[in-house]
């Protein structure tokens, strides 16, 4: 009887063991898919360089798909200043960033052109300038009002309303340029 009694504690002792570790199993398992879930939908917040002119920082949706239409914006006319804001001295840095932020698909089309005007503006006396007046931005296209202002040498040549238009395709949550063309006014 002793003997049965002993194996009978036994027993109980090890369900006990196997029920605390189902259970922490089973806490360790629900702790970890509410992190990765906790994770996924956790906005991004961008701290910009003139934060102190912002309202704060930038927050940017969670969906790899979509981000913030002021944050795209924000982006649109930083990729019209590549293309547009240069001087021959800079020209062959401002289209090689430029060209990093299109597509594939983009770059096949376009990218090739404006390497090949390179070597002719580096040899001007051609500079311009996009002075950015506003910006409008619908799902993943965004519109960029301002300025075009040309100079040769010291000498202002134009000083042209322009409308660019840039549309956006996401990978991995980030936006990439995928069209980039001028409206007609």
């Amino acid at each position: 009887m002793k003997y049965l009694n002993a194996l009978r504690n036994q027993w109980i002792a090890a369900r006990g063991w196997m029920f605390c570790t189902l259970l922490l199993a089973g806490m360790l398992f629900y702790m970890m898919t509410s992190y990765v879930q906790l994770a996924g939908n956790m906005p991004t917040r961008l701290v910009p360089y003139d934060l102190h002119v912002l309202e704060g920082p930038v927050e940017v949706g969670a969906r790899a798909s979509h981000t913030d239409g002021e944050y795209l914006s924000q982006i649109a006319i930083a990729d019209a200043q590549l293309h547009s804001s240069w001087t021959p001295a800079n020209v062959a840095s401002q289209y090689g960033r430029f060209q990093n932020r299109m597509t594939p698909a983009l770059y096949a089309r376009a990218g090739t052109d404006l390497q090949a005007r390179v070597p002719d503006l580096e040899g001007s006396e051609r500079s311009q300038a996009l002075f950015v007046e506003r910006s409008e931005a619908l799902e993943d296209t965004v519109r960029v009002y301002g300025r075009l202002r040309v100079w040769h040498g010291s000498d202002l040549v134009e000083d042209d309303p322009i409308v660019y238009r840039l549309r956006y395709s996401f990978s991995n949550g980030i936006p990439y340029l995928a069209a980039f063309s001028v409206e007609e006014q």
